[in-house]
């Protein structure tokens, strides 16, 4: 299951002391990269590449209605390109500039995890030491082994995901090294390992070590008011309660102050093709071959990275046809991020949006310019666009479609029409538009609030899922009555925390379970939750404050690791 966030749940309920100094101290020598990203020498050879990767990114800002798009692409020489698109203010069209600051979310922990891999060369870090022996103070209880500086950085440790420490103990789930959790709360904990080490604050230390040596000038470490003027607006769903449609309604989103090490980078794609440029040399001018190896080899599976993909330190690490791909995407409130490094063939693309559109991400973007490159430099046509993914295109339509019929009787009728998928309810026939697999959308007020769920056994669709309301079809050979316990009532609802990280958590009791969206919620005892089926999964989420027991009943707050969301009846 993926991490609980505000994006998660919006998904889910819609479906570093001394030593500080150039990279010289460690005694490898800087790299000399290329500033400019408009010198034609540089551009020229790649011509073609670029004016298809230009026409690819346009129709894809059209395709996914984004605002607007930076894109930053590098070569082992330095800057190769960068790119810009779309809007850095829709009120007033004005264009997204070269020199505009995106944040990059999640890409912030490869540069934690080369931090660290410094210090490990100087002698001073063991990264197979627990982590309570170099910060005593973090509240961790856990009947296992102990959680190591390894293990967070390679979100293995077993830890539950709020973004920043919450104020009751921490848990574990399960023996750390056994499973890959994606876990931002590990590298906020990673940070704070830095600042001891270091005795300064986090932004100096990654200014210092990672930087300045790089020339990324451009670049802060930390997300702060002061920026704000250098960024573009950015954009978020009008809603957070609900699914989020292709082209679906978007707001200004309110600008965010953030020096947590999960994400806390803002940078140019300029200097974003710098640090990719260091990767393609394989950590030159920052850390040596060893810790590069460390640094981006596989220590554990990460399928959610695409087909193959490890974790390394900080960074996914990816087999593609032969070659190794390095890669991570970046999610932020109101940002979207992907980068992708090709170690073998020498190119390396990053680009941010400056909109968060229900877990979008611009891989496509990285993926495509990438093939472009190299088919130019391999003498080879350049590839085609992909197709267009037109969200109402259902293939099997014809297998969705049929009546489905609630316990109390209310019928649900789903018909095909070619590739089209129409909802037939009072007298109106409303297009299905795909938000994931078995996953739709439907523009119409009594709908629009839950995804239509379809679910499957062996294969045949036997059941629909609205909120929850449930469907079962012809096909579906299962009991159709349920029971569960009383109080459980009373923890179905609306509840919400004005973080806009957090936003809304909708849960709901349908066939005798609860449910987040599509994620069942296990039960532990004493009102406290399991997110999904998996024994190891460590989110939680405890009930409390249940008042008007002898009426309905309400849980007045839901806490989500370690986090107070408050009931809302809406």
């Amino acid at each position: 299951m993926q991490p609980i966030s505000r994006r998660r749940f919006l998904d889910l309920t819609t479906r570093t002391a001394a030593g500080l100094g150039a990279a010289g101290l460690l005694g490898f020598p800087r790299l000399a990269f290329s500033a400019d990203p408009a010198d034609p020498a540089s551009a020229g050879p790649h011509a073609a590449a670029l004016g298809a990767i230009d026409a690819f990114v346009q129709r894809h800002i059209r395709e996914r209605g984004i605002p607007g798009m930076t894109v930053g692409i590098a070569h082992r020489g330095g800057v190769l390109a960068v790119r810009t698109y779309g809007s850095r203010d829709v009120k007033t069209g004005a264009p997204v500039l070269a020199d505009d600051l995106f944040e990059i979310g999640s890409i912030t922990k490869s540069f934690i995890g080369i931090a660290l891999l410094q210090l490990h060369e100087a002698g001073r870090l063991d990264l197979q030491r627990p982590i309570l022996d170099y910060l005593p103070w973090l509240r961790i209880e856990s009947a296992f082994a102990p959680i190591t500086v390894h293990h967070l950085l390679t979100h293995s440790s077993g830890l539950p995901n709020p973004l920043a420490l919450p104020s009751v103990p921490l848990w574990t789930a399960h023996a750390p090294g056994e499973h890959f959790h994606y876990c931002n709360l590990g590298y906020d904990i990673l940070g704070r390992l830095l600042e001891s080490l270091y005795g300064k604050p986090l932004k100096d230390i990654l200014t210092a070590r990672i930087l300045k040596p790089l020339g990324m000038n451009a670049t802060s470490p930390v997300i702060s008011p002061d920026l704000r003027l250098r960024m573009p607006v950015s954009y978020w769903p009008v809603y957070d309660d609900r699914p989020f449609p292709r082209h679906g309604r978007l707001a200004e989103a309110p600008h965010l102050t953030m020096d947590d090490a999960a994400g806390c980078i803002v940078s140019t794609a300029h200097d974003m093709a710098l640090y990719m440029a260091m990767l393609l040399n394989r950590g030159r001018g920052l850390f040596s071959g060893p810790s590069f190896s460390r640094f981006s080899t596989p220590a554990i599976p990460a399928p959610a990275f695409g087909e193959g993909s490890g974790y390394g330190y900080g960074i996914a690490i990816q087999p593609v046809e032969g070659r190794t791909l390095l890669r991570h995407t970046g999610g932020m409130v109101s940002f979207s991020s992907a980068m992708q490094v090709d170690l073998d063939d020498g190119f390396g693309v990053f680009a941010s949006v400056n909109a968060s559109l229900a877990g979008y991400r611009p891989n496509a973007v990285a993926a495509y310019a990438l093939a472009a490159l190299r088919a130019e430099r391999d003498g080879q046509p350049l590839p085609p666009m992909p197709e267009l993914d037109d969200p109402f295109k259902v293939p099997d339509a014809a297998a969705l479609a049929g009546t489905f019929t609630a316990p109390n009787g209310r019928k649900l009728t789903v018909s095909a029409d070619g590739t089209l998928l129409r909802l037939l309810h009072a007298g109106e026939s409303i297009p299905l538009e795909r938000i994931a697999p078995d996953t739709f959308f439907a523009s119409h007020q009594d709908f629009e609030r839950f995804p239509l769920s379809f679910g499957r056994e062996g294969g045949s669709v036997v059941e629909v899922s609205h909120g929850a309301d449930w469907y079962p079809g012809e096909r579906y050979k299962g009991p159709r009555t349920f029971e569960a316990p009383e109080e459980w009532k009373a923890y179905a609802g609306h509840y919400r925390n004005d973080s806009p990280w957090e936003g809304s958590a909708i849960l709901v009791l349908r066939k005798g379970r609860l449910w987040a969206g599509d994620t069942p919620l296990v039960p532990l005892g004493a009102g406290l939750f399991r997110f999904g089926e998996e024994e190891h999964g460590p989110d939680r989420v405890r009930f409390e404050n249940v008042v008007d027991s002898e009426n309905r009943g309400r849980a007045l707050r839901a806490v989500i690791n370690g986090v107070d969301y408050r009931r809302l009846e809406t």
